[in-house]
């Protein structure tokens, strides 16, 4: 079964590289490289964390409560549709495909260090020891997303050629691909997660107020961080179409902050078609003014 989320990673990578090409830099056998190595990361994390969720025996839990989607991945180990033993498998082996890649970019771009060892270690230790720390899962989440789109660029261009008019864009796009993705889908599983001793930010913040605005703060420094960008030049002008999300994501606040658990899907759905949206439309706009 496909999961959506997947497509974070891949995101935000043609975004790095999209934005190298638009500062003159392109080789595509590394742009091949770490779009595919991203996606190979992304699928490992969230095969490694949905095992431990299993045999921690939190996504049991969920299952029988039907609470909605498993925070961390898939419900597949919960109904039984492939065995734990071939899951940790398939996510250790993903794990070395992507760490493979990782070492072969590392040659030529020994600067990306720091940013393998971020990933490698947020891989390995998320499910059983990040998540138990409060408040930390989702900016490490956005922190992850946004050295992927950093990383993308550094491989392509270079490490001389970055600049701060990349945080205008890339920054807000690895926010909203990923703390506020996770958050979102924290959300309808909380009050189980929190039995098991998970303490990401939608257990700590209990009320729908909080969770509410806590969702929308993190959106206002994306938008805000995306908007200064366009108006001192730091971004292309087409960036501006990412503001048609906006409507969007007061309707996934209205949500959260009443706990409407009718349609945690529906908001979950919404928050990641819009930021893939948002993302994409960021590489085109860097693409487009070549």
């Amino acid at each position: 079964m496909f999961e959506p989320t997947l497509l974070y990673g891949f995101a935000l990578a043609v975004l790095g590289v999209s934005a190298a090409v638009y500062y003159g830099h392109f080789a595509p056998l590394y742009a091949a490289l770490v779009i595919i190595g991203s996606v190979l990361a992304q699928i490992s994390a969230n095969v490694i964390s949905d095992y431990f969720d299993y045999t921690s025996g939190l996504d049991k839990q969920l299952a029988k409560k039907k609470s909605g989607r498993l925070s961390g991945g898939s419900s597949l180990l919960a109904s039984k549709m492939i065995a734990p033993g071939p899951t940790l498998l398939a996510g250790l082996v993903t794990f070395a495909a992507a760490a493979a890649i990782g070492i072969y970019l590392l040659l030529s771009r020994p600067q990306i260090l720091p940013i393998l060892i971020v990933a490698a270690l947020s891989i390995l230790l998320y499910a059983r020891y990040a998540k138990r720390v409060p408040y930390l899962s989702e900016p490490l989440c956005s922190l992850n997303y946004i050295l992927i789109a950093f990383g993308s660029f550094i491989v392509i261009a270079g490490i001389s050629s970055l600049t701060y008019a990349l945080a205008f864009s890339l920054i807000p796009a690895g926010i909203m691909l990923g703390g506020n993705a996770l958050f979102v889908n924290e959300v309808p599983d909380r009050l189980t997660d929190r039995k098991f001793g998970v303490r990401h930010s939608a257990v700590m913040l209990k009320t729908g107020r909080r969770i509410g605005l806590y969702y929308i703060s993190w959106q206002a420094v994306a938008y805000i961080l995306l908007a200064i960008g366009i108006l001192i030049g730091a971004v292309p002008n087409l960036a501006i179409a990412c503001f048609i999300t906006l409507p969007v994501t007061f309707y996934v606040f209205n949500g959260l902050y009443n706990l409407d658990s009718r349609r945690y899907g529906r908001y979950l759905g919404m928050h990641t078609l819009y930021s893939f949206a948002l993302a994409i439309v960021l590489a085109v706009a860097y693409l487009s003014a070549l």
